[in-house]
C-alpha cells in the first residue's frame, strides 16, 4: 500500500460485539477506530439478555456492574411444561440470565469505549476493501463525501449482512428457515410466570421473557405462517399468544413489533490475512435460547487480547489463528443445538411434542442433568482444552477459571477477576518460594504475578496457574515436582507470552506471516504438567 496504516485496528460495526472488541483493544493500549453505518445507536431492544459466562467475561474488564444495575436477573428457564433449568444452582457470581435490552448493553459498552479513547465514526459506510502483507485500506463514504481509512488490521463486526465479509470473499454457507417469527416488546394484562418460558405445540413455539416493569419480550413462530412483509399487528400477536398459552394475556402498549427471517449460516473462515470476523458477521443461528449476542461478545473477548499481542509485536506463532480454532467450534455447537431445538419445537406432530415435553421433564428432574443443562446454556461449559488432554487436576488448560477468592500473601483477599481489569495474564503462584513470581519479571507488563498465601480449595493439587486475559487457564502445574516448576513455567510463558524482554511494538505496515496451514505445534509434553497449545 502507498501509505502506512493510520491506526492499529479498525472495527467495522458498533454493535455490542464491535464495542466489546474495541474496549478490549483500547484497554490493552491499541489504537482503535470504529466505523458504523448507523447515524445513532439503535433504540430497539433486539437481543434479550446476557448469560452467566458473558457477564463473567465482561466482569473481567469491569463492565458487569453497570449492566447488572440496568438489567433484571431471571434465575429460571422453563423449556417445556413441567421442566425447568435453575440458573441459581450455577457456580458463578452471576447465577442468572441478566435480562437487559441490547440497546442498554450498547450504551454501557459505548461509554466505556469512549472513556478508553476509542474513536467512533457514525454514518460511515464501507464500500471497498484492499489488503496486502502490510495492512488494510477501506473505502468509506458518508453523505456526499468519500475517503480512505487504513489500519494494520480490520475486524468485521457488521452483522448478518457483513460488508467486510463479502468484500473479503469469505463464504457464508447455510440456509434460511421457512418460518418467520414475530418479535414484540409488549405489556400483558395477564402475564405468564416471571421466568423465561418456552411453550411449543401445534407447529409453533412461544418464548416469553420478563424485562421488568410489566414489559415482556415475546418471540413466536408458527410453521404455517411463512414470511411476509406485512407489518405485525397487536391483533395478530394476541391470537398467537392465546393459542400458545391457552388464555388471552391481553397484550397492549407495544414498544416494538417486528417480523424477521431466521438464518443458519457459518463463515468458512474467521480470518483471511489481516481481516477478521466476529459476531453475526461470522455466524447466524435460530434465536431460540437467546445465544447470538452472547456468542458475539465472547468472540470479542477471545480475539481482543490476541489481536493486541499481534499488533504490539509479542504474539507467539499461531496465537492469532487460535481465535478461529477456539471460537468457530463453539459456533458450530450452538448452530447444531439451536437448529435441533427449533425443528423439534415447531413440529406439527403432537406425538413428538408430547415425547419432547415428557423427556425434558424427566431429564431435568435430575439435579445433575439440570445443572449440566444450566452450565451449557449459560456458557460456563465453554471449553478450549485439547481433546484427550490429561484431566487429573481440578482444572486443565483451556478450561474456564472461576472467579476465585485469592488470599494474597501479605495482602487482603481479592476476587481473581478484579485482578484482570487491564487485560494481562495473571500468574497464581501457590509455591513455597517466590521463584515463579520472580521469573515473570522477564516478561514485563505482559504477566501480573500474584503470590497466594493459602491453599485454594477449588484447585486441589495445583501449585501454579497461568490465567489467560479472557479468563481461561493457559497452563496448570501440580505439586508433584517442585524442582522443575520454574523451567516448566518458562516454557509456558514462551509459548503464550512470547520471548522475554520488553514487548516490541511492531511498527505499522510491518509484514506479517501468512496464515499457517495448520494450528501451532504444541510444546513437548512434560510428564507431570503438559503445556497445551493455544
Amino acid at each position: 500500500m502507498a501509505n502506512a496504516p493510520e491506526q492499529s485496528v479498525i472495527v467495522v460495526g458498533a454493535g455490542p460485539t464491535g464495542l466489546a472488541l474495541a474496549c478490549e483493544l483500547a484497554a490493552a493500549g491499541v489504537s482503535c477506530t470504529m466505523l458504523e453505518r448507523r447515524l445513532a445507536p439503535s433504540s430497539q431492544s433486539r437481543a434479550m439478555g446476557l448469560y452467566s459466562r458473558t457477564m463473567e467475561v465482561l466482569d473481567l474488564r469491569g463492565h458487569a456492574d453497570a449492566l447488572v444495575a440496568l438489567g433484571k436477573p431471571v434465575s429460571r428457564m422453563v423449556p417445556a411444561r413441567g421442566a425447568r433449568v435453575d440458573f441459581a444452582e450455577l457456580d458463578s457470581r452471576f447465577p442468572y440470565l441478566n435480562v437487559i435490552p441490547q440497546s442498554r448493553t450498547e450504551e454501557v459498552l459505548q461509554q466505556r469505549a469512549l472513556d478508553l479513547g476509542v474513536t467512533i465514526e457514525r454514518g460511515a459506510e464501507v464500500f471497498g476493501l484492499a489488503q496486502d502483507a502490510s495492512g488494510v485500506t477501506l473505502q468509506v463514504r458518508a453523505g456526499d463525501g468519500e475517503w480512505e481509512e487504513s489500519a494494520d488490521f480490520v475486524v468485521g463486526c457488521d452483522g448478518a449482512h457483513s460488508v467486510v465479509r463479502e468484500l473479503s470473499g469469505i463464504a457464508f454457507r447455510g440456509r434460511t428457515y421457512g418460518i418467520a417469527p414475530i418479535l414484540a416488546d409488549v405489556r400483558l394484562r395477564k402475564p405468564p410466570p416471571d421466568e423465561v418460558l418456552m411453550i411449543s405445540g401445534h407447529g409453533g413455539v412461544l418464548v416469553s421473557v420478563p424485562y421488568g416493569d410489566g414489559l415482556y419480550r415475546i418471540a413466536a413462530a408458527r410453521r404455517d405462517r411463512p414470511w411476509t412483509r406485512d407489518p405485525v399487528t397487536l391483533e395478530e400477536l394476541g391470537e398467537v399468544l392465546t393459542r400458545a398459552l391457552g388464555f388471552d394475556p391481553g397484550p397492549y402498549a407495544p414498544e416494538w413489533l417486528a417480523r424477521f427471517k431466521i438464518h443458519q449460516r457459518l463463515a468458512d473462515q474467521y480470518r483471511t490475512g489481516r481481516v477478521l470476523l466476529a459476531g453475526d458477521a461470522a455466524h447466524l443461528h435460530s434465536p431460540l435460547g437467546g445465544q447470538g449476542l452472547n456468542l458475539g461478545i465472547q468472540d470479542s473477548v477471545n480475539l481482543g487480547w490476541k489481536l493486541a499481542a499481534e499488533v504490539q509485536g509479542w504474539a507467539p506463532a499461531g496465537l492469532l489463528d487460535s481465535y478461529e480454532a477456539e471460537r468457530r467450534p463453539q459456533a458450530e455447537r450452538v448452530l447444531r443445538a439451536t437448529d435441533r431445538a427449533t425443528r423439534m419445537a415447531t413440529t406439527h406432530s403432537a406425538a413428538l411434542t408430547t415425547l419432547r415435553r415428557t423427556a425434558l421433564s424427566k431429564a431435568l428432574s435430575n439435579r445433575r442433568i439440570r445443572r449440566f443443562a444450566g452450565e451449557t446454556i449459560s456458557g460456563l461449559r465453554a471449553d478450549y482444552s485439547r481433546r484427550g488432554a490429561p484431566g487429573r487436576l481440578a482444572i486443565r488448560a483451556g478450561r474456564r477459571v472461576p472467579d476465585l477468592t485469592v488470599p494474597r500473601l501479605g495482602g487482603a483477599p481479592v476476587r481473581l477477576y478484579s485482578l484482570m481489569r487491564d487485560g494481562r495474564f495473571v500468574l497464581l503462584d501457590l509455591g513455597e518460594d517466590d521463584g515463579c513470581t520472580a521469573l515473570t519479571e522477564a516478561w514485563g507488563s505482559r504477566v501480573s504475578p500474584v503470590q497466594v498465601g493459602a491453599a485454594l480449595p477449588e484447585l486441589p493439587g495445583v501449585s501454579t496457574l497461568l490465567v489467560r486475559p479472557d479468563g481461561y487457564a493457559a497452563w496448570v502445574d501440580d505439586t508433584s515436582d517442585p524442582a522443575g516448576r520454574e523451567e516448566r513455567l518458562r516454557q509456558a510463558l514462551h509459548h503464550w507470552c512470547g520471548v522475554e524482554g520488553p514487548a516490541p511494538r511492531r511498527p505499522s505496515g510491518t509484514t506479517v506471516e501468512a496464515i499457517p496451514a495448520s494450528s501451532p505445534a504444541p510444546l513437548p509434553e512434560q510428564e507431570q504438567a503438559p503445556v497445551e497449545q493455544p
